[in-house]
């Protein structure tokens, strides 16, 4: 008998078993957030706007919470209100500029 396939199986089943706590936590994070701040989203606490994967720092410190899982809503309130985000302005049409002259001097040194 080829244990292979029953051992993948299992390994499988175990990776998915494993996932699963964490991915039932963050609707619940969010909700929490939305309660006690009023709005909010997954990208509030994620690097990735649709959630998941690496936190961010007001993630990372939330996380450090020592009850954030029991009582989301009590480590929310000990680190504060999210930062408000902010839109670029004008700092990257300053930049573009800035490059454009460089590339005019560049060319000009090429001549």
């Amino acid at each position: 008998m080829n244990l292979r396939p029953i051992v993948v199986v299992l390994l499988l089943a175990l990776v998915i078993l494993v996932g699963v706590p964490e991915s039932f936590a963050e609707p619940q994070y969010l909700t929490s957030l939305n309660t006690v701040y009023g709005t909010g989203s997954c990208g509030t606490c994620h690097v990735k706007a649709s959630g998941g994967g690496a936190r961010n720092s007001y993630g990372k410190l939330f996380e450090k919470q020592p009850d954030h899982a029991a009582d989301p809503s009590s480590a929310l309130k000990a680190i504060g209100a999210p930062p408000t985000a902010t839109t670029p302005g004008f700092g990257i049409v300053g930049a573009l500029l800035g490059l454009f002259a460089l590339a005019l001097l560049v060319k000009r040194n090429n001549r």
